[in-house]
Parts: structure tokens; C-alpha cells; sequence
């Protein structure tokens, strides 16, 4: 399942449509070429409808089509957006089973990532999506996870939370809250129960992620797992219409996950940042909250 360079990826619009055409697409040439990877673009990623990129069978044949072909050794998503979970029943898992490939992206695309691995036992990849300008530093943390053979190792936060405790082992699933939840009661919900949940979120005010938290609290995910990874929550700050005085998120995240109890680190590298880590969905992993450090000590991609 290790990408080489010289192998060729496809890109995919599983979510919303791309907004900015040619410059969305030269951004991704431009991530390929940095990669040292050949590509091809998915027949409906230039589609438009409503705000899906294409319709939910148009969408699921791109991926399927390269999911099917195995010359295509990789599928990198160009933006999340909104309805990745409205293709998940059309996603040939089968198929990518049978032929593993390297399938990376974040943010909306958690359903598919999570449910790829809840579908197939396949490590799927939470990182930067193709459209998006990526930073040096983020080409080279997406180069160490799905195109070398050696193991990420350990990573260290920028800054150690008050949030951060305790030590957790177990395999890493998750990623963007709002899907998460969302997820929670169909046939795709995140497997929370014994595996370390990892939690980011954007544009959010504070109330909602507090709803968001709350609905995994009450269905019994968020006291199932063994840890919690929390990545950045960005721009979650009270809107201008929201009821005043309100919480901070970091009250938010302190009210409804202390009492938990659960080793937690804090911080990460992951989410709607520049610099963001690739991270292996479904593997193994480990933490150690009160150092910072976040290990992924086995080779993904071997």
C-alpha cells in the first residue's frame, strides 16, 4: 500500500465543490508534484450541485473508479465541505479490500476514513486535502506516513494543555466532531469503544460544540474510550447572533470531557490548520498527555 514515487494517485470531490476551480487544481498538481506522484482527476470534480460537487452517484463512481483500477495506488480527496456521508453507501469496499490504496483527507471526509476502516480493517489517512495550498512542513508529514516504510515515531505538541493527563494506548479513530456525531446511531458510527478518539472542529460556537460533545457523552462514546486526542478547535467563538455571556470553547472542552476522567492530550497538529500532521486511522498508537508526545510506533504503510 506504499506509495513510491512515480505512482499515480486520483483525486476525488466526495464533499462540497470546489469554489475556485483552477486555483484548486493547480494546488493539487502542484501537492502531486511535490510528492513525486503522477494523477488523474475524477470525471465529476468540476461538478456542481447545490452544494455537493456533483450528484451522490456521480461523486461515488469517482471513487469507485479508482478505488476498482490498480494502476491508481492512492486517492486524495481536494476539499471537504458537506456530503461525504451521503456517498457511503455507494463506496465499493469491497473492492478496496481486495486492492488497498493510500485514501487521505480530513474534516468532512472523517465518515469516509472511519468507515473505510470500519468496512475493509484498511488504515485510512487524516491530513491535508489537494485543493487547499499545503505548507512545505505538511508535504513532508504526509511523505513520512503513506510513502516511507519507517514509522512516524513520536510527535510532540506545541504546547502541553491544562486538559492534558495521563497515558492512553489503543488504536486511533475519529477526527472531525461535527461527523462524529453525526455518524453516531447508523451503520458507520466511529468505533469509540477501547480505541484512543481523536476530536477536531472549525466554525463551530462554543454552544454547539458543547452540543456536539454532549450527544457522545449521553450515547456512551466519549466514556467508551481509552483516550482522547484533541487536534485545534478553529474559529469556535461565540456568532454575533448567539445568547450572551457565553462559554469559551476551552470552557466548553474543560466542562464536558473533565469529569470524564480520561487520559487526554491536547493541542495536536490536527485540523483546519496549516502545519497539520498526517495520522494513520485505525492503527495503533499511543500518548502520553502530560509530556505532549503522541507516538505511532508501527509503519503504516510497510
Amino acid at each position: 500500500m506504499r506509495l513510491q514515487p512515480g505512482d499515480t494517485i486520483g483525486f476525488v470531490a466526495p464533499a462540497g465543490p470546489l469554489r475556485h476551480v483552477k486555483d484548486e487544481l493547480k494546488n493539487a498538481l502542484h501537492l502531486a508534484e511535490g510528492l513525486g506522484l503522477r494523477c488523474e482527476l475524477g470525471k465529476h470534480v468540476t461538478d456542481t450541485y447545490g452544494y455537493l460537487a456533483g450528484s451522490d452517484e456521480a461523486r461515488a463512481s469517482d471513487f469507485n473508479r479508482f478505488a476498482r483500477d490498480p494502476q491508481i495506488r492512492g486517492i486524495f480527496a481536494l476539499r471537504g465541505g458537506y456530503g461525504t456521508m451521503r456517498v457511503l453507501n455507494g463506496i465499493d469496499y469491497e473492492a478496496l479490500a481486495a486492492n488497498p490504496k493510500v485514501v487521505l483527507g480530513f474534516s468532512d471526509l472523517t465518515a469516509l476514513l472511519n468507515a473505510i476502516m470500519l468496512q475493509t480493517g484498511l488504515v485510512t489517512f487524516h491530513g491535508p486535502v489537494a485543493a487547499h495550498p499545503v505548507t512545505a512542513t505538511a508535504v513532508e508529514g504526509i511523505k513520512r506516513a503513506v510513502m516511507s516504510a519507517e514509522p512516524l515515531g513520536t510527535m510532540r505538541v506545541s504546547g502541553v494543555g491544562s486538559l492534558a493527563h495521563g497515558e492512553a494506548h489503543g488504536r486511533l479513530v475519529g477526527g472531525n466532531l461535527s461527523m462524529i456525531a453525526a455518524m453516531s446511531g447508523t451503520p458507520f458510527a466511529v468505533p469509540c469503544g477501547g480505541n484512543i478518539l481523536m476530536l477536531e472542529e472549525v466554525n463551530e460556537a462554543p454552544y454547539r460544540v458543547d452540543r456536539l460533545l454532549t450527544q457522545l457523552r449521553l450515547n456512551g462514546d466519549l466514556g467508551s474510550v481509552t483516550g482522547l486526542a484533541l487536534g485545534q478547535f478553529v474559529n469556535c467563538v461565540p456568532k454575533i447572533d448567539d445568547d450572551r455571556p457565553s462559554f469559551t470553547v476551552e470552557e466548553v472542552l474543560r466542562d464536558c470531557l473533565a469529569g470524564l476522567k480520561k487520559p487526554m492530550i491536547t493541542r495536536m497538529n490536527v485540523g483546519h490548520i496549516d502545519d497539520q500532521w498526517t495520522l494513520p486511522i485505525g492503527m495503533p498508537v499511543s500518548f502520553d498527555g502530560n509530556a505532549g508526545n503522541f507516538t505511532v510506533a508501527h509503519s503504516a504503510v510497510a
